[in-house]
């Protein structure tokens, strides 16, 4: 069995050290991209409240146009059906 000597040690203290910083900078750069990440979460959310907003404004111009366009299809086949099924008036 052989001996550690404090070179050895010293070698082994230093690539100890060395992983560890290389696992924190990893560590840190994960860190960084997870910010990112949350904040582009983040905005995607607000973007699609807005495009909610949207199309419920359309629904509403929508609706209003669809009970225009009955309503005066409605009006018409009254018109017409009072014009030509009344007597006429001598």
């Amino acid at each position: 069995m052989s001996a550690l000597t404090d070179n050895d040690l010293k070698e082994l203290k230093d690539l100890i050290t060395s992983k560890f910083e290389s696992i924190s900078k990893d560590l840190n750069d994960i860190k960084v991209d997870a910010a990112t990440i949350k904040s582009d979460v983040n905005g995607l959310g607000k973007r699609l409240d807005d495009t909610n907003k949207r199309i419920d404004n359309l629904e509403f111009t929508n609706r209003g146009i669809f009970i225009t366009v009955i309503s005066g299809l409605l009006l018409a086949v009254i018109t017409l059906t009072v014009k030509f099924l009344t007597p006429p008036i001598s």
